[in-house]
């Protein structure tokens, strides 16, 4: 039989979940309840920081016929991708010093041009990607995020002593492994504005011109929330991991 070796998905842009493998057969199911954790204590989101980011991109582009004159341009911002990657306070265990902000996406153009001193106007769209990364020092957070994800970086294995107390019992053995997971940190956009200068280039015998030369300034305003946990009081208090 062939072996199933795809991902299940077709697309290659976003995680894809894991491959579907075999299932044990299990022989009792059981839970024990320990002692309530966190009681009266609520989930919120949490607003971290609102950033401004400012990105300067020059970019080349190129009309699929030649212009007589720009009539318009209307922009709008994109964002792909918004990520927030903490910075762990080492005086402070449990939370994150700082942040550091990547940033990508695109400014979507649609550009109106004449070819001519009469006759209709053209219509074309462009996309103009940009990325940047920002440090965010503690001064701009209005909450600290959490950041307590560990794994054991090694198996605790469990082994027996075999029966002719010569050594461990091959046919005995266990482990202890763990894993801590944080609330993400989401992203969205607030506001976007677009400045630029356009420089015609590339100029015909007729003094048209099918190519410009940009030079754009991205302002950005980001909002960074993470859902937390806080105490009926309304302070912020960190989660209970194992170690």
């Amino acid at each position: 039989m062939k072996k199933n070796t795809g991902c299940g998905c077709n697309s290659h842009d976003k995680c894809p979940p894991m491959l579907s493998c075999d299932t044990a057969k299990t022989h009792d199911h059981f839970c024990t309840l320990g002692t309530l954790q966190n009681v009266n204590d609520f989930e919120r989101t949490v607003i971290l920081a609102d950033v401004p980011i400012t990105a300067n991109v020059e970019a080349d582009i190129r009309l699929p016929s030649f212009a007589n004159d720009i009539k318009s341009i209307r922009k709008n911002v994109h964002l792909t991708q918004c990520k927030a990657i903490p910075v762990p306070d080492p005086a402070a265990p449990g939370f994150a010093q700082s942040l550091n902000l990547f940033i990508e996406g695109f400014v979507h153009k649609n550009i109106q041009y004449s070819e001519g001193c009469s006759g209709n106007i053209k219509d074309f769209s462009v996309n103009v990607p940009f990325k940047c990364f920002q440090p965010i020092p503690p001064g701009l957070l209005f909450h600290f995020p959490f950041f307590t994800s560990q794994k054991s970086n090694q198996i605790s294995e469990i082994r027996e002593l075999a029966k002719d107390g010569m050594g461990s019992d091959r046919c005995s053995f266990g482990s202890v492994t763990f894993e801590n997971l944080n609330e993400p940190i989401e992203c969205k956009l607030l506001r976007a504005r677009v400045s630029q200068m356009d420089f015609p280039k590339h100029f015909d015998n007729w003094g048209r011109f099918n190519k410009i030369t940009e030079k754009v300034t991205i302002d950005l305003v980001v909002r960074l929330t993470q859902l937390q946990r806080r105490e009926n009081a309304g302070g912020s208090v960190g989660e209970i991991f194992f170690t």
